[in-house]
């Protein structure tokens, strides 16, 4: 699990964020320099960064390095912040399931008729679509994976 986590947020961080990069700047000397902007960057940019966030959720889970407003958990003992990680767990798990289930749904009925962006160029949404799914499934898998470390730890009654 540890090794998908990785390779996605590698994937987002490099190969997504530097095609973001390239193309925008490209685009920019185009527009000004050339006059001739890239068709599509707006649309091709807006569907790398939905790769880019959903992407490193499950990496960024693994780290706990999610935004944490700690203002009433600083004051709880170690095992109940770890039993309000757990609901929050929870509560991730069954939100990113839904939007999982949503996604795929979406993903597929895009496929199904074949649907595409409104502009100059028509590109399809299935590519972009699937990503969703995808990046929330895997902070699923996370989710239960920090969900079975928390429960071994009370278990044992490794925080007091």
């Amino acid at each position: 699990m540890v090794k998908v986590e990785r390779f996605l947020n590698y994937v987002a961080g490099t190969v997504i964020l530097l095609g973001m990069m390239f193309l925008v700047t490209f685009d920019v000397i185009g527009r000004f320099l050339f006059n001739r902007p890239i068709h599509g960057a707006t649309e091709i940019t807006e569907f790398m960064m939905v790769g880019l966030l959903y992407f490193t959720l499950a990496h960024t889970q693994a780290l706990k390095a999610h935004i944490n407003v700690e203002i009433f958990t600083l004051h709880y003992s170690p095992r109940t912040r770890l039993v309000a990680d757990l609901i929050t767990y929870f509560l991730g798990l069954f939100i990113f399931a839904f939007i999982t289930w949503q996604g795929f749904k979406s993903a597929l009925d895009a496929w199904r008729i074949q649907e595409v962006t409104f502009g100059l160029l028509e590109l399809p949404l299935f590519p972009a679509k699937v990503l969703v799914p995808i990046g929330s499934l895997i902070l699923c898998l996370r989710f239960i994976l920090d969900i079975a470390e928390g429960w071994r730890k009370l278990a044992r009654k490794e925080i007091s």
